[in-house]
C-alpha cells in the first residue's frame, strides 16, 4: 500500500510538473518621468504621453522595479496574475507530498518498527525526487521563461534595430530637407536683400518723386490761388459791369418804351392823316371820274359835232 501511495505521489508531482503555467508574456512601460504603471499593451491610452522610450519587460522585473499595473489595460486576466500563480506552485505541488508523508507515517507506525523504517525511507527518497523533479521542472520553466523573454526582447531588439534605422534614415532625410531648406532660406535671404535694396531703390525714387510732385502741387495750387484771386476779380469787375449794364438795360428799355409810345402815337397821328389824305384823295379821285365823264360826254357831243360839220361839209 505504501508504495502505491508513493508511486501515486511521484505521478502527481510529474502531472504538477508537467501542468505548470507557462511564462508571462512582456509589458511595456515608460521610461520618461511620470511612468509608475506597466502595461500590457503599448497601444494603450496611458501611453500616449510618454516624454521617454517605451521599453519592454517581464512583469516580474516590472514589480522588482516598484511599478504598478495599470487600471485601464491590465484587468485579472493580465499578465500580472502569472508571477502569483507561479510562486504559488511550489506550495500547492509540495502538499500532496507532505500528505503522503503523513500518510505513510502513520501507516509505519501501526506496523512493526523494521519495516516502518523501510517505509519511510522509501517514503522518503519518493519525496526527495519529487522534490527533485519539482525543481527540475521549475529550472525548466524558468529557462523556457528566460528563452522566451531572449526570443522576445531578440525581437523587440530587431524591432528597435528597424526602428533605429528607420530614425536614422528619417533623420538622415531630415538632415537633406534641413540643407535644402537652408539652401532655400539662403536663397531667400538672397532675394530679400535683393528686394530689399530694390524697395530702398523705389522708396528713394518715390520719395523724390514725391516730393517733387509736392513741390509741383505747391506751385499749382499757388498758381490755382492766384488765378482764382484774379477770377474773383474779374468775377466782381463782370457783377459790377452786368450791374452797370442792366441798369443801362432797364434806362435804355425805359427810353424806348416811351419812344415806341411816341412812335406809336406819331403812328397813329399819320394813320390818321393818312386816313384823311384818302378820303380828300378819294373825293378828288371822285370829282376827277366826274370831270373825265363830263369831259368823255363832252367829247362824245363834239364828236357828234364834228361828224355832222363833215357830213355838212360834204354836202357842201
Amino acid at each position: 500500500m505504501l508504495l502505491t501511495l508513493v508511486g501515486n505521489a511521484s505521478l502527481q508531482v510529474r502531472s504538477h510538473a508537467h501542468t505548470l503555467p507557462p511564462s508571462p508574456s512582456l509589458v511595456y512601460y515608460c521610461t520618461g518621468a511620470g511612468g509608475s504603471y506597466y502595461h500590457k499593451l503599448k497601444t494603450c491610452s496611458e501611453l500616449r504621453g510618454c516624454n521617454g522610450v517605451v521599453m519592454p519587460l517581464t512583469p516580474t522585473t516590472a514589480k522588482s522595479k516598484g511599478l504598478s499595473a495599470c487600471p485601464v489595460c491590465m484587468s485579472s486576466q493580465s499578465p500580472s496574475a502569472a508571477p502569483s500563480s507561479s510562486s504559488s506552485t511550489p506550495a500547492a505541488t509540495a502538499a500532496p507530498v507532505a500528505a503522503i508523508a503523513s500518510t505513510a507515517s502513520s501507516t509505519a507506525s501501526s506496523s512493526t518498527s523494521p519495516e516502518a523504517s523501510r517505509y519511510l525511507e522509501k517514503a522518503e527518497r519518493a519525496q526527495e525526487k519529487a522534490r527533485k523533479e519539482m525543481e527540475k521542472a521549475e529550472r525548466k520553466r524558468a529557462k523556457e521563461e528566460k528563452k522566451r523573454e531572449a526570443a522576445e526582447m531578440k525581437l523587440r531588439a530587431k524591432q528597435m534595430k528597424e526602428e533605429a534605422k528607420a530614425r536614422k534614415q528619417a533623420i538622415k532625410e531630415a538632415r537633406q530637407a534641413a540643407k535644402e531648406a537652408e539652401r532655400e532660406a539662403k536663397a531667400k535671404r538672397q532675394e530679400a536683400r535683393e528686394s530689399r535694396r530694390e524697395t530702398a531703390s523705389l522708396k528713394r525714387d518715390t520719395e523724390t518723386r514725391m516730393r517733387q510732385e509736392a513741390s509741383d502741387l505747391r506751385v499749382a495750387a499757388e498758381d490755382k490761388r492766384l488765378e482764382s484771386e484774379e477770377l474773383q476779380r474779374e468775377a466782381r469787375e463782370l457783377k459790377r459791369e452786368a450791374a452797370a449794364r442792366k441798369k443801362a438795360i432797364a434806362l435804355e428799355k425805359k427810353r424806348l418804351e416811351a419812344e415806341q409810345r411816341r412812335l406809336e402815337n406819331e403812328l397813329k397821328r399819320q394813320a390818321a392823316l393818312q386816313k384823311q389824305e384818302a378820303e380828300r384823295m378819294k373825293r378828288e379821285a371822285e370829282a376827277i371820274r366826274r370831270e373825265a365823264k363830263e369831259q368823255r360826254r363832252a367829247a362824245k357831243e363834239a364828236e357828234k359835232a364834228a361828224k355832222a360839220m363833215r357830213k355838212e361839209a360834204r354836202r357842201m
